[in-house]
C-alpha cells in the first residue's frame, strides 16, 4: 500500500501578493533618493537582488556576534539583534533558501558594530528592507513597478517527462524553480522480461503523482503543463485518473482535471519548458503570463534571424548601432546585465533601454532566471528586431 503523501507545503494557499512598499522618496531632479519594502513572494526578493547594485545603501534588521570584555580581563561573545546599512559590495540570491545576502561595509554609527566594518545582511520574507541609490535610473523604477503591481499573476506548474526523467518546476513571474527532479531508469523491452518495462514506468508515473502531490498546490498555481514527446505526457495524466479512482490524495488532483494540460516537449529536460510554454494548447492559459511574453518575444526574434539575418541583429554593438539609426522594433535584453558591477557597464545598458523606449521601440527585459532568459544569454544578453 502506498502511503499518502504529506500535504503541500512549498507555497500557501493564496493568490500572488505585490510587494508592499511602505515609503518611497525619489527626486525628480536627479533621481536620488530612498525607499522601504517588505518582501512577501519569492519573486520580491528577486527584485530586490535586481535592484540592488554595488555603492547603494542597503538598511535592515540583522544579527552580529559580539565580544565584550569583562571586569576580569576575560572576553566573551553573543549574538545581538540590531539594524545596520551597508554599502552594498555584492548580493547573492539563493531561491532554494529563500533568502538574499547583501555583504558590505557599515555607513552608519552603531555601538555594536564600528563605521566600516563588513557585515553580511540577510534578506528574507516578510522583514522590511531600505534600499537608497544616488540614482533610481528607468530600468530600477522599472523593476520598482513590476514588483509593486497588484494585478500580478498566479504561478504556473510545469511538468516535463520522458520516460525515466522528469523536471517538475514552479514558474513565477520571474523565477522558474526546479522543485523535483525524477530519474527511474526504464529497461528496454524484452522477451525475457516484458513486464519489466511496465513496472519501471509504473515506478517512475508514482514518483512524478508523489513530486506533483507535494510540490503542487492547484488552488496556488494557476495550472499544471504536462508536456513530453509522443504521448508521454497523456500516459502520466492517465495514471493519475487511474490512481484517483482509488486513493484520496490522488481524487483530490482529479478533481482538478481542467487544470492538468496535456501539451508537447521535446524531452524531460528543463530547457524543454521553453516549448511548454509556446504550445498553442496553453496559449489561453498563460497568454498573460510575464514567461510567455519572453517566451513569444524571443521566438519572434529567433524567426526573424532565420527568415531575415539583416533584421535581426544581437550584441550590445550591434544593438547600439541600430538604436542609433531608429531601427530598432523591439529590444530583448536580461536583466543580468543591469547587475554587473561596473557602473558604466549597467549605465550602458540602461542608456539603450532608455532609447529604445524614447523611440516608441518595445523593450523585454528577460528573467536570468527563466528558461527564455538563459537561451538569450547564450546570444550575448542583448538581442533586437528591426
Amino acid at each position: 500500500r502506498v502511503p499518502p503523501a504529506p500535504r503541500p507545503v512549498a507555497q500557501r494557499v493564496r493568490a500572488p501578493r505585490a510587494m508592499k512598499i511602505t515609503h518611497r522618496e525619489v527626486s525628480a531632479k536627479d533621481g536620488a533618493g530612498s525607499i522601504k519594502v517588505v518582501p512577501e513572494e519569492m519573486d520580491d526578493l528577486w527584485h530586490l537582488y535586481n535592484l540592488v547594485a554595488p555603492g547603494d545603501r542597503v538598511r535592515a534588521a540583522t544579527e552580529r556576534k559580539v565580544h565584550r570584555e569583562l571586569a576580569s580581563g576575560a572576553t566573551e561573545s553573543q549574538r545581538v539583534k540590531l539594524s545596520l546599512t551597508v554599502r552594498v559590495d555584492k548580493a547573492d540570491f539563493d531561491a532554494d533558501a529563500g533568502e538574499l545576502r547583501v555583504s558590505g561595509r557599515n555607513v552608519e554609527e552603531n555601538p555594536h558594530v564600528k563605521m566600516g566594518a563588513f557585515h553580511t545582511v540577510v534578506l528574507v520574507l516578510g522583514r522590511p528592507v531600505g534600499v537608497a541609490k544616488d540614482r533610481w535610473d528607468a530600468v530600477a523604477i522599472a523593476r520598482l513597478e513590476e514588483a509593486a503591481d497588484a494585478a500580478r499573476k498566479a504561478d504556473l506548474a510545469v511538468l516535463v517527462l520522458q520516460p525515466g526523467l522528469a523536471h517538475l518546476c514552479l514558474v513565477t513571474e520571474s523565477l522558474t524553480l526546479v522543485r523535483a527532479k525524477v530519474v527511474v531508469p526504464i529497461p528496454r523491452k524484452g522477451r525475457r522480461d516484458a513486464g519489466a518495462q511496465e513496472k519501471a514506468l509504473g515506478k517512475f508515473h508514482e514518483a512524478l503523482l508523489q513530486a506533483v502531490l507535494r510540490h503542487v498546490d492547484l488552488d496556488v498555481a494557476k495550472a499544471l503543463l504536462v508536456g513530453g514527446p509522443g504521448f508521454a505526457a497523456e500516459e502520466f495524466l492517465a495514471y493519475v485518473e487511474a490512481q484517483g479512482a482509488a486513493r484520496e490524495e490522488a481524487r483530490a488532483l482529479v478533481k482538478r482535471r481542467a487544470q492538468l494540460v496535456p501539451c508537447k516537449a521535446s524531452s524531460g529536460f528543463k530547457h524543454a519548458i521553453r516549448e511548454v510554454l509556446s504550445d498553442p494548447a496553453t496559449a489561453s492559459l498563460i497568454a498573460d503570463t510575464k514567461a510567455a511574453g519572453e517566451v513569444a518575444a524571443l521566438d519572434a526574434f529567433l524567426a526573424m534571424l532565420g527568415r531575415d539575418p539583416q533584421r535581426a541583429v544581437y550584441g550590445y554593438g550591434h544593438a547600439r548601432a541600430a538604436c542609433d539609426q531608429g531601427a530598432v522594433a523591439s529590444l530583448l535584453v536580461t536583466d543580468a546585465l543591469f547587475r554587473s558591477a561596473d557602473h558604466r557597464a549597467r549605465r550602458r545598458y540602461v542608456t539603450l533601454v532608455e532609447d529604445v523606449r524614447a523611440a516608441q521601440g518595445a523593450v523585454h527585459v528577460f528573467s536570468s532566471m527563466h528558461v527564455s532568459g538563459e537561451q538569450l544569454a547564450q546570444l550575448t544578453g542583448v538581442a533586437a528586431e528591426l
